[in-house]
């Protein structure tokens, strides 16, 4: 047995106990005229909240409504002691009389997840707790019960000074108070009503609706005791006020158990479909029969891209906190395949139920993995055959660009000194010497941007001289100080260099251009059939590989190999580049 059941039990125990008490207590007393049912009453809601709390407390210890379903039951269990006709116990009963509203208030508002949702909830509840405790000690220190219309009562053992008026006073505060409290209490409910799906309403309409008409008929109690209603008729709107009370713990006990039956018959029918091979999109509807949730979605794990994707292989970013839906992870041999994205009220509800529909449909969920994965290399083959028709389309014309504003114009001049040399070859020599070298210079000039260009495109010293020169000559060139690593001095296949090549070139081009880094090292090597190309700055890092097409481009070029890009760049501490090139 575990601690938390022997926990449990022990809980119930003392619950037996003390309600057992509380009926020795007032069929003893001479406080009620019909201790037989108070008795009743009290026994009713007291044991029904703790018998339901704890049992849902055990079935879910991660949610707190059990808890807070037990605590309203053993608050209550206190509070009937106030019925005694024992100083003691009725000084104390009457003390902590009102502590099980508080409790109530705080059991409403964080049902069904067992959190507070917000800020003003929380201090709405911490509210009630303060009135419920500090506010009344300072009635009870001064209030005598002979003076409030209750002569049979037992004495107050820790009444100070009897003061009717001050106690009225205090009263009335607390009452005022106390029935605002109950009304924004009743607000927050609304509103969680009508911002709640379909299916969150048929989980809450039993419990909530047995609580609001509790809080509303506790607004007219405390108003019609300010009013200085007949006390009689008080005890019977208190009675009347209690039968909602009563019926909360045992609606929820009936939600869960109903809830059950449905879900079995669902898993049932669940694991009957799995023994056929569900066709596209039948899973998703057996689960989200099974779980009683229309919106229910279903993404799945690429372990090689780290993300998750639909079923027709889009990437997909799982809801967050305060979203109002739940993330349940699916694995199989230690593994994730599958997320099931949920109503977050189907976790709050049944979480551990999740998990076990989820592993029943393990199985199913890889095979559609599997095919969300392939859909998933389909779709990002066309995008980057998109984006390579785009990125020849651009490097085209930036060729045009830069022959028209570099090597064209220089050809142009070159053209034009040449001209005028022979017009002034006869006349003066001496000039069209001049203008003779110039456009020598011109054509040298133009000869070292087209080497530039052709450079840009396939690099000769690479064909020429190998990467291991060919990095070499980038690392030199390089703006910031670089240090080569290792580097292989054979020969590799003609797209293996170039694709290590315009890896190196780019990244190096990057740590100029935006890593503000003082240094940058360059490492080459074979690793398992594939050939291994790193890049790593000191810079700033916070580098985005969707923000420009330097880098997007790199990627694409290297899966048209097979390759695969990597980026370590933590903002902060500096940019690493990997590029893994299959090399056989």
């Amino acid at each position: 047995m575990t601690s938390l059941r022997r926990a449990l039990w022990a809980l119930a125990g003392a619950g037996v106990l003390l309600g057992l008490a509380d009926l020795a207590l007032i069929l003893n007393s001479d406080l009620v005229d019909t201790p037989g049912a108070w008795a009743a009453g009290a026994l009713v809601a007291g044991w029904g909240f703790i018998g339901v709390g704890l049992y849902a407390w055990g079935r879910r210890p991660d949610n707190r409504v059990g808890m807070l379903m037990a605590a309203t039951g053993f608050a209550w269990l206190i509070a009937a002691a106030g019925f005694s006709d024992l100083p003691v116990v009725f000084t104390f009963g009457q003390l902590f009389g009102a502590f099980f509203f508080a409790v109530v208030m705080h059991m409403l508002l964080a049902f069904p997840s067992g959190r507070l949702q917000s800020l003003a909830e929380r201090r709405l509840v911490a509210g009630a707790y303060l009135l419920t405790t500090a506010g009344v000690l300072p009635l009870w220190l001064f209030a005598d019960p002979a003076q409030l219309d209750c002569a049979d009562c037992p004495e107050n053992v820790i009444l100070v000074d009897a003061n009717e008026s001050l106690v009225s006073t205090l009263a009335t505060i607390l009452n005022t108070v106390g029935a605002l409290l109950i009304g924004a209490v009743l607000v927050v409910l609304v509103q969680r009503w009508r911002r709640a799906s379909p299916a969150q309403r048929r989980f809450l309409v039993p419990v909530y609706s047995a609580g609001v008409a509790v809080l509303l008929l506790l607004i007219v109690l405390v108003a019609l005791q300010v009013g200085g209603l007949n006390p009689k008729a008080l005890d019977v709107i208190w009675v009347i006020s209690m039968v909602p009370f009563a019926l909360v713990p045992y609606l929820f006990l009936a939600t869960l158990v109903r809830a059950r039956m449905i879900q079995s018959g669902a898993v049932g029918e669940l694991m009957a479909r799995l023994g056929e091979t569900p066709q596209r999109g039948e899973l998703r509807d057996a689960l989200a029969h099974a779980l009683s949730d229309p919106s229910l979605e279903l993404v799945y794990w690429l372990p090689q891209d780290e993300r998750f994707v639909d079923a027709k292989g889009h990437v997909v970013t799982l809801p967050g906190q305060g979203s109002g839906r739940a993330v349940t992870r699916v694995e199989r041999d230690g593994g994730c395949v599958a997320a099931i994205v949920h109503d977050a009220l189907v976790h709050d509800q049944q979480g551990g139920d999740v998990d076990a529909i989820g592993a029943a449909a393990s199985l199913a969920l890889e095979n559609e993995r599997l095919e969300a994965e392939l859909r998933s290399k389909v779709e990002e083959l066309r995008a980057s055959r998109q984006r390579m028709l785009s990125i020849g389309l651009e490097e085209r014309r930036r060729l045009e660009r830069d022959l028209h504003d570099g090597a064209q114009q220089r050809l142009v001049s070159m053209a034009l000194n040449m001209r005028l040399a022979r017009g002034r070859l006869r006349d003066d020599p001496a000039a069209a010497e001049a203008m003779l070298d110039g456009a020598g210079d011109e054509l040298e000039s133009a000869l070292e941007e087209l080497r530039e260009l052709a450079r840009g495109i396939h690099p000769a010293v690479l064909t020429d001289r190998g990467l291991d020169t060919a990095l070499e000559t980038l690392a030199r060139r390089a703006p910031v100080p670089v240090e080569l690593g290792r580097v292989p001095s054979e020969r590799l296949p003609e797209a293996v260099e170039l694709a290590a090549y315009f890896v190196v070139a780019e990244a190096l081009t990057n740590v100029a251009k935006y890593a503000s880094a003082s240094h940058a090292k360059v490492d080459v090597q074979r690793v398992n059939g594939r050939f291994v190309v790193q890049v790593a700055d000191d810079g700033v890092g916070g580098a985005d590989p969707a923000a420009g097409t330097g880098l997007r481009g790199l990627a694409d070029r290297l899966a048209v190999i097979e390759g695969r890009l990597e980026i370590d760049s933590q903002p902060g501490n500096g940019t690493t580049i990997t590029a893994k090139i299959p090399c056989e």
